[in-house]
């Protein structure tokens, strides 16, 4: 643990401490995302995830607190979390002093760009301070001097990528995906409502947990220098009746269009072991690269939705590009699984009782 004591300029001393998980007694003092709470803050996400978190004390007590996420095996993107400063505290500086030091330690281990969001003008005002910028809708990114060519560099081609499982330590890397002004589809990521123009950070968090226990499934594009160059989520339909058919998103940079055929084939595969055999992908109408992306793997346009978004002053129609697998498949799921089915129990119940009928 690092320390050090600032003077406000209220005249107050204020000590920061940069805490690492397992946070102990400080877990349940600074913020973290509901659902990955406790794995993370107790230290069971250090393996992918690299997660200091900065922490200033007044008298004892925590007063603000911030944090950045990070591969743990990289360093060089992250995306910057749970900034808060106590109600009493606020307008002393505290939250600048830390973030002062966040960026520090993030340039030091080689970083160079950092995200993060807001919907707080004062919020904002100060990460501008400190060279963020908005970047892609409530969304703002910092560059460290010598990334300035982030954009034109970080995505390029440098060898055939690798299609692997997604893992926690993706979550800045796909931030860069998703964030990065191209390919201009205008479906960004349909299972988490994110658009041409929306950013995506916790969107990633959302996504890893509704593939979870068999729901579906979340494939990556890797290239040599460990980037997130592509990736592929699919989610299966929720009820007994559907549970064969699930809804496949996905997004490629430019550079590796090529690849992307290498992406949705595994996610493909990926859908067979989960026993789905119909795989649907909504597209704008707009964006011909990714219907010309999508038949080269055999999906075909089986419908359009009319007028299903809107583009400024105009309207856009989404297509249904669907996929079926020859293979018959088995239910994964009992009916009982689901809600508002009968449960085997009750099925036995009803079967031995000589009054009642099913």
């Amino acid at each position: 643990m690092n320390t050090e004591t600032v003077t406000l300029k209220t005249g107050e001393q204020l000590t920061v401490k940069i805490l690492h998980p397992p946070l102990l007694d400080y877990a349940s003092k600074v913020g973290c995302w509901g659902d990955i709470r406790e794995d993370l803050l107790g230290g069971q996400m250090k393996t992918w995830l690299f997660t200091p978190y900065f922490v200033g004390e007044i008298g004892g007590e925590v007063a603000g607190s911030m944090s950045y996420y990070t591969p743990t095996d990289t360093r060089d993107v992250g995306v910057v979390e749970f900034v808060q400063t106590a109600e009493p505290h606020r307008r002393k500086g505290i939250g600048s002093v830390l973030l002062d030091r966040l960026i520090k330690r993030f340039r030091a281990d080689g970083g160079q760009a950092l995200y993060l969001c807001t919907t707080n003008p004062i919020a904002g005002r100060l990460y501008e301070k400190h060279d963020f910028w908005y970047y892609v809708g409530d969304g703002m990114r910092y560059l460290t001097p010598d990334a300035a060519d982030f954009d034109q560099t970080y995505l390029a081609f440098c060898g055939k990528a690798q299609v692997r499982e997604a893992t926690w330590g993706d979550l800045p890397r796909a931030s860069v995906l998703y964030n990065h002004p191209e390919p201009r589809w205008l479906i960004k990521d349909y299972f988490t409502q994110c658009f041409r123009d929306t950013r995506f950070e916790s969107h990633f968090v959302k996504l890893m947990k509704q593939i979870e226990n068999q729901c579906g499934a979340f494939v990556v594009l890797e290239n040599p220098k460990q980037r997130i160059v592509g990736a592929a989520v699919l989610k299966r339909f929720d009820t007994f009746y559907e549970q064969h058919v699930a809804t496949l998103s996905f997004r490629v940079c430019p550079s590796y269009f090529e690849q992307a055929p290498d992406l949705l084939t595994h996610a493909v595969q990926q859908a067979r072991d989960l026993s789905i055999n119909t795989l649907q992908i909504y597209i704008a109408d707009c964006d011909a690269e990714q219907k010309e992306l999508v038949k080269t793997v055999g999906f075909a346009e089986e419908a359009r939705l009319r007028n299903r978004l809107r583009h400024g002053k105009a309207w856009r129609d989404v297509l249904v590009y669907t996929l079926s697998l020859p293979e018959t498949v088995r239910p994964l799921r009992d009916a009982g699984d689901y809600y508002g089915n009968r449960r085997l129990w009750q099925a036995e119940r009803v079967a031995s009782s000589p009054n009642r009928k099913a």
